[in-house]
């Protein structure tokens, strides 16, 4: 997108705002306003909030000087910068934020810019913009962005005070009523005004093409660098815009798979745990039958003890045994207590604990189904689980 939003903050968030949509191609205006105070910036941002947004603050809150360093800059120098500004500010240097511009070498001398804020006043221009869905991309004194001239400053008046560039690192702000002194201290050759001159002040101006503020300011945007968002308040880099718009359901996403697959390792983790009871309990009652004989593949041993059998009430046991350990696989948190034979009716008993009604329902269904005939007794339930009797056996 080559259009901008500007919008010029004031010292408190209750004074007037005013703001600038401008197109940086065409370099005209696309739509201007002003906003009564800070709370009104939330419906700017409903209206024009997809712009890149550039953020001036007034230059009267913002000091800018040099600072000569002891030797070419590096690391611990300018961490110390701070401390060769105390005895310059009467503030506690705490309590001031610090950014920087350009290092210039000057034969040998190394020159740092520097800006100085309080650092609440800065927190409160941020705050206002992000609470109001801003992410300024650059946040720089309105007075840094007048025109340069080689052979004098420049000024505008904007929001009842006049905003002056004398050179690239200084821009001052001015209450009309100091203008005699000023001019008589600062002995400026010539001023290019954008604005009307007052007519009771001296001084050698040259009237510039009228302009709007802001749209004046705008035109030397893409030619300053200099932000005040630095360290902590420095603006993340903007990332792929798809990504962005869907990091979110992606990592959603994910902790939801992440969520289901471990509780589809939790449920095959108690299957495994409930099949091994229950082989554990056919073992203990296949041993019963036939101490002698090993149960290292019980399957396979009732499916060669059925086909080999002579008995009909042995083969009618294998059966019965075969088919209820395929069933109980199949039927889950269904436990067995014990299990006993009628020989006599060829009809296999047995006790069983499950955790609800309906698996007792769902196993006795299943064992119907597969032909058997099957007489569920009196079912009860204590501490939340259901206890009861199964009786099954081949139909005739």
């Amino acid at each position: 997108m080559n259009e901008q939003l500007i919008i010029r903050l004031g010292s408190q968030p209750q004074q007037p705002i005013s703001w600038l949509v401008w197109s940086a191609v065409n370099k005209e205006i696309i739509a201007s306003g002003q906003l009564a105070c800070a709370d009104e910036l939330s419906a700017l941002s409903e209206r024009l909030g997809r712009r890149p947004v550039v953020a001036l603050v007034p230059a009267a809150d913002v000091v800018l000087s040099e600072v000569l360093l002891p030797a070419k800059p590096n690391r611990q120098i300018i961490q110390a910068l701070p401390y060769m500004l105390e005895e310059e500010h009467a503030e506690d240097i705490e309590q001031l934020y610090l950014a920087l511009g350009q290092c210039q070498q000057r034969g040998k001398e190394y020159w740092q810019q520097v800006a100085l804020c309080k650092k609440v006043q800065l927190e409160q221009w941020v705050g206002s913009l992000v609470v109001a869905g801003f992410q300024p991309m650059q946040l720089l004194p309105d007075a840094l962005l007048l025109p340069l001239h080689q052979d004098g400053a420049s000024a505008i008046e904007l929001a009842g005070q006049w905003l002056l560039r004398q050179g690239p690192w200084q821009a001052s702000s001015i209450e009309p009523g100091w203008w005699p002194d000023f001019l008589s201290l600062a002995n400026i050759d010539l001023i290019h005004s954008y604005s009307p001159w007052p007519a009771e002040l001296l001084q050698n101006v040259q009237a510039a093409e009228p302009e709007l503020p802001l749209a004046l300011l705008a035109q030397q945007l893409p030619e300053q660098k200099f932000s005040l968002l630095q360290g902590q308040y420095a603006p993340k880099k903007a990332g792929n815009k798809v990504w962005s718009l869907w990091q979110s359901s992606i990592v959603l996403g994910t902790s939801c798979l992440a969520l289901y697959l471990l509780t589809l390792a939790f449920g095959v983790w108690q299957q495994g745990q409930l099949l091994q009871q229950q082989r554990a309990e056919l073992v203990t009652l296949y041993k019963s039958r036939f101490p002698a004989e090993s149960t290292r593949d019980i399957s396979r041993q009732l499916a060669r003890k059925l086909q080999g059998a002579g008995a009909v009430q042995d083969s009618s046991l294998f059966s019965l045994l075969n088919d209820l350990q395929q069933e109980l696989a199949a039927t889950t948190n269904v436990r067995l207590d014990n299990l006993k034979y009628d020989q006599k009716n060829s009809e296999l008993r047995f006790q069983a604990e499950a955790d609800s009604f309906q698996r007792f329902d769902n196993l006795k269904t299943r064992l119907e189904q597969k032909g058997f005939e099957v007489k569920q007794g009196a079912l009860s339930n204590e501490g939340g689980k259901v206890q009861g009797t199964v009786a099954m056996k081949v139909k005739t």
